[in-house]
């Protein structure tokens, strides 16, 4: 029966849920003392031999089919997990995760624009509805909008167009080769200014993305590794969810990542997301719950 299935993949999608969102919440105390550039290099020295492991005990094949797509994939997804972590140093949690959620938006958009997908009226009124929770998430003023505010959607952009190419381009790639390739492109997206912050420091008002090599900390170390680890489980048990899961029914639950981030925000910072935070995460589900229940009818 379809129906213990579909239990048992929700459970794992929202354990994988709320540990993420919580080992994103660390990575706030890290950003006082050291930088956005130098963690990714870091995480990805840490997971890359990981997945390699993972994948040689797998059986997986590391090598990959359409390297110049693959990049271009990577590239892309990698891009907007860099906003979305460059957006922890001075947003919660929930409200920096708010734009990657927002891809799903843009999936249906890009696939319109760039792969003359037909969009239904539903599917517009989703679009609408995904696009209003964010807004009411981010608590952007309209009136005083700026590149920085709308970094988020920025953030959900590249990855939406990151996932669509994966669909495109690299639906026959090997799971251990799309993850080993994001890492890849963090760590090499942050080598450069790594480098360049390092050799040339800035010593006006210095911060997250800005620092260079600063001394490693056992807790910098820590909050590196345990986010690798993290990242490296979750990713099978998320497409183990989505292999014995109804896949409508179990992308619903990844948006759970924004109640368990505002959450922990709340217990381990103080930081609250407010009644509009709460109504916008609401929309946000409910935009991507109707997306996945018309996906699933459509194909």
């Amino acid at each position: 029966m379809q129906a213990p299935r579909n239990i048992h993949a929700a459970m794992m999608v929202l354990g994988t849920m709320a540990t993420i969102s919580l080992v994103d919440n660390l990575v706030i105390e890290m950003s006082r003392s050291h930088g956005l550039w130098q963690f990714h290099v870091m995480r990805s020295c840490f997971a890359i031999p990981a997945l390699i492991i993972m994948a040689m005990v797998m059986k997986q094949s590391l090598r990959p089919k359409r390297p110049v797509k693959l990049m271009l994939r990577c590239s892309a997804m990698a891009a907007g997990l860099m906003i979305y972590f460059s957006a922890l140093g001075v947003l919660p949690v929930a409200q920096a995760g708010a734009g990657l959620f927002s891809a799903p938006i843009w999936v249906l958009v890009l696939s319109a624009v760039l792969f003359r997908y037909r969009i239904t009226i539903w599917q517009v009124v989703a679009i609408l509805g995904g696009f209003a929770g964010v807004v009411l998430l981010l608590q952007l003023d309209l009136g005083n909008l700026t590149v920085l505010s709308l970094l988020p959607l920025v953030a959900g952009l590249s990855y939406g167009l990151g996932a669509l190419l994966t669909r495109y381009w690299c639906a026959d790639e090997s799971p251990m080769v799309l993850a080993i390739g994001v890492f890849a492109a963090l760590g090499l997206m942050a080598a450069v200014p790594l480098y360049w912050m390092t050799a040339w420091p800035v010593t006006d008002a210095p911060g997250f993305l800005t620092w260079g090599w600063m001394p490693l900390t056992e807790f910098f170390l820590w909050i590196a590794i345990v986010q690798s680890v993290a990242a490296v489980i979750g990713m099978p048990l998320l497409a183990q969810a989505y292999r014995i899961g109804t896949p409508a029914y179990v992308a619903v639950f990844e948006y759970s990542f924004l109640v368990f981030a505002g959450l922990w925000a709340l217990m381990l910072w103080g930081q609250g997301v407010g009644i509009q935070g709460w109504i916008g995460i609401a929309a946000i589900t409910a935009s991507g719950l109707v997306m996945s229940l018309l996906q699933k009818r459509d194909a």
